[in-house]
């Protein structure tokens, strides 16, 4: 009886703890547009518990007048420096929001839109019409395109999106049909 009582807590605090693990993190966010240090709202998405030191993915919030817009990206450290592209997804404020936008250094986007890593190649390049996609190029780090998302009719609903190799060869496809 002693014994459930002591490791009963223990073991209760150490399965449902609330610690995020933001408390640990060193992270430095820099806002391309403007080369300025921020302090943007996130959230860490660790797949494994076990990897205590290597967090896989992060999520960047920062609300531009009544849009919230936010980017996600890995993460190897706990002292990384993320740079917070100049093109971002951006939807309403409110719940449930079916206003978006895609934002350039908090403009609308419309043409062609083109955004590059640190390193100097392109990151993303698109087309776009009052801020809605029609066509969207992903890239990797390296400058090779990683994959090609067309848009239905300025919405969110994919038509079809290609997957590159490394190669920029043509690796596979998916065709969307979406009925009501």
């Amino acid at each position: 009886m002693i014994l459930k009582t002591i490791f009963l807590p223990i073991i209760s605090f150490t399965c449902f703890s609330q610690n995020s693990g933001k408390e640990n993190l060193n992270l430095t966010f820099i806002n391309q547009c403007t080369n300025e240090k921020v302090n943007p709202e996130f959230e860490i998405l660790m797949p494994e518990l076990s990897s205590k030191f290597t967090y896989e993915y992060i999520t960047i919030f920062r609300e531009i007048d009544d849009l919230i817009t936010q980017y996600t990206t890995s993460i190897k450290t706990k002292t990384d420096t993320i740079y917070i592209p100049k093109i971002l997804f951006a939807v309403g404020n409110e719940l449930h929001s079916k206003r978006f936008n895609y934002l350039n250094c908090e403009k609308v986007c419309n043409g062609k839109e083109t955004d590059f890593y640190k390193n100097g190649n392109k990151r993303t390049e698109g087309t776009y019409k009052n801020g809605k996609p029609i066509e969207i190029k992903d890239y990797r780090t390296s400058g090779t395109l990683r994959a090609q998302y067309f848009y239905e009719n300025l919405t969110l609903n994919y038509k079809r999106i290609d997957y590159y190799d490394e190669n920029e060869d043509l690796e596979e496809y998916q065709i969307y049909e979406n009925k009501k």
